[in-house]
């Protein structure tokens, strides 16, 4: 996972130089953007969290559950 995120970093120009936005105000989902094509999510609850549109998964710690949520303890970075 470490190996594939700095891969990762190396190749988005938003993990450089993208604003961080935050686009949730829950408690335990973070949800944040990096430039307009990143979309980065955490989820700190006990129950899978829901994505938001996305175009494709770039990095997971964990995998997606059947329904493509996010499970709990689990971060992911998006493309959008």
């Amino acid at each position: 996972l470490y190996r594939e995120a700095l891969r990762q970093r190396r190749n988005l120009p938003e993990l450089h130089t993208g604003q961080l936005r935050w686009l949730s105000e829950e408690r335990d989902v973070l949800v944040f953007a990096r430039g307009a094509a990143l979309v980065c999510v955490v989820n700190l609850a006990e129950a899978p969290a829901e994505l938001p549109d996305h175009t494709g998964v770039l990095l997971a710690s964990n995998p997606l559950d059947d329904r493509g949520r996010l499970p709990k303890d689990t971060a992911v970075w998006l493309a959008v």
